[in-house]
């Protein structure tokens, strides 16, 4: 009797584990322009601690619900990354279950991610990158970067008139400066 007594109340612990729902959510992922127009076939990446998952907008994917935020990054050609941060909230349904299954079903609930919800529906907003931007962005070569990184080679002129400056302002010897000035004139 002790164990039949014992089998029936482990059972009723289980069961009242979770009445909150299950640990995974459909969402629906939106990518517009600032403008609010939609913008449709951009690749996103939706990501918490409990997993990764892909989708192409306008579309709908199934999560894993957890107490993380969810990160959506959305990506499209002509357009700037767009992210987002999508907070997790805690499911109303939670406190019953503090209250109705003593709090073992909070725990197990918190831990499997069944306490939590994301919005249904995330939007994403992605701006279009400038047209000439671009088409200078796809011209440059390597060489042609690397190029434009260093500085260009001062004229004489603009090396006598940056050391008359420093000897003007008697930050260099006349010596020095007439030193230099030989240099310069000779090359």
């Amino acid at each position: 009797m002790k164990k039949l007594f014992s089998l029936i109340a482990a059972l009723s612990l289980v069961g009242c584990a979770s009445i909150t729902g299950t640990t995974n959510q459909n969402v629906s992922v939106q990518t517009k322009e600032p403008t609010g127009s939609e913008l449709a076939g951009a690749s996103c990446e939706l990501s918490n601690k409990k997993g990764k998952w892909f989708i192409t907008t306008p579309g709908t994917v199934g999560i894993s619900r957890s107490n993380d935020d969810i990160q959506v990054s959305c990506t499209k050609e002509g357009y700037v990354q767009g992210k987002q941060g999508v907070v997790s909230d805690t499911k109303g349904m939670m406190f019953g279950n503090i209250i109705f299954g003593g709090g073992i079903g909070a725990i197990i609930d918190h831990n499997s991610g069944a306490a939590y919800e994301y919005p249904s529906v995330i939007q994403v907003v992605m701006s279009r990158i400038a047209k000439a931007t671009e088409a200078v962005a796809a011209s440059l070569t390597p060489a042609v970067v690397a190029a434009a990184e260093k500085e260009p080679p001062k004229s004489r002129q603009d090396t006598l008139v940056e050391l008359k400056a420093l000897y003007d302002k008697k930050l260099i010897t006349k010596e020095n400066y007439e030193d230099q000035q030989k240099k310069i004139l000779s090359q």
